[in-house]
């Protein structure tokens, strides 16, 4: 693969070093991938831009919002290109790494592994978490 193609498919790490924007890259990279841990990693760098426009009338709770937020900017920055260093290379292997249909006679083959209640309680606990936050601040 040439570097014109590696970079047309790492166009989502733009959105690492936007401001408010910077879990949206993540999210579209993980739906793209069918990688929950991306999509959920993408909603922890948004809760707290969205938490701080929230209650951005509350000026001292404001600055550890914005405090949290440059943090975890930072991080989704560093995370999002070496992710996308990690993808250029399974890129580069495609071929190698193709996934070959198999047809299986197992009976029980039609029983699904859905962790979609797993997400939804993962994704609940951390809105909790600055909910709690957010009322301990106010104390």
């Amino acid at each position: 693969m040439n570097a014109f193609e590696k970079i047309k498919r790492s166009w989502w790490v733009i959105f690492s070093v936007l401001i408010v924007l910077n879990g949206l890259g993540f999210i579209y990279i993980g739906f793209l991938h069918k990688n929950k841990n991306w999509v959920i990693e993408g909603i922890i760098y948004e809760i707290p831009w969205l938490f701080g426009i929230i209650l951005s009338d509350f000026d001292p709770i404001l600055d550890v919002y914005v405090a949290i937020s440059m943090v975890l900017l930072l991080v989704s920055i560093v995370r999002s290109v070496w992710v996308a260093i990690k993808l250029a290379d399974v890129y580069d292997n495609e071929d190698k790494y193709a996934i070959q249909s198999t047809q299986l006679n197992n009976s029980n083959v039609n029983k699904e592994n859905n962790d979609f209640p797993t997400t939804i309680a993962c994704c609940s606990c951390l809105i909790l978490i600055f909910i709690a936050y957010a009322i301990l601040a106010f104390m």
